[in-house]
């Protein structure tokens, strides 16, 4: 009995302490460095505000190619991201949405330096432009050789 006096509170001391650490740990875990979003709340991002930047990192051939980019998207291939920041400094301190082909590590890289040269505000689509599709969306597809723009060339609905 005397023991169980003296074990109880014993317990009841350390339970505290182990609910106070993960606190800390919680309070004190590291932000990601940058925001990921969904297409759908990419898509919503674009209804809402039709003059944010989206930037698409891929080369241009892809940029150019058969699935196409997002309506509005500038095209600022990953290799050149560093040489062209200057372009879109006018951004800096504004959201907007980046994207690459899909769920390789070009986003990332992107991003990293995005985030590195003070563009806090960029968001990651996820899934690149190959979720984008997936997931319903229309992109704006190259003129084909009459001069007429594809069939999903047309902006997303409204």
């Amino acid at each position: 009995m005397k023991t169980r006096r003296v074990l109880v509170p014993l317990l009841l001391v350390l339970l505290g302490l182990l609910l106070l650490a993960g606190c800390r740990m919680f309070r004190h875990r590291e932000r990601p460095p940058f925001r990921r979003i969904r297409p759908p709340v990419a898509f919503e991002v674009l209804r809402d505000s039709p003059d944010v930047l989206v930037l698409d990192l891929r080369s241009r051939d892809e940029f150019l190619g058969d699935t196409g980019h997002i309506f509005r998207a500038r095209n600022v291939p990953l290799e050149r991201l560093t040489e062209r920041l200057g372009e879109i400094e006018p951004f800096r301190d504004d959201t907007f949405l980046v994207y690459c082909r899909g769920n390789d590590t070009c986003g990332e890289k992107g991003m990293a330096i995005l985030v590195s040269s003070g563009f806090e505000n960029a968001m990651l689509v996820e899934g690149g432009i190959d979720g984008w599709i997936r997931a319903g969306f229309r992109t704006v597809l190259p003129e084909g050789p009459t001069g007429q723009s594809g069939a999903g060339s047309l902006p997303p609905p409204p």
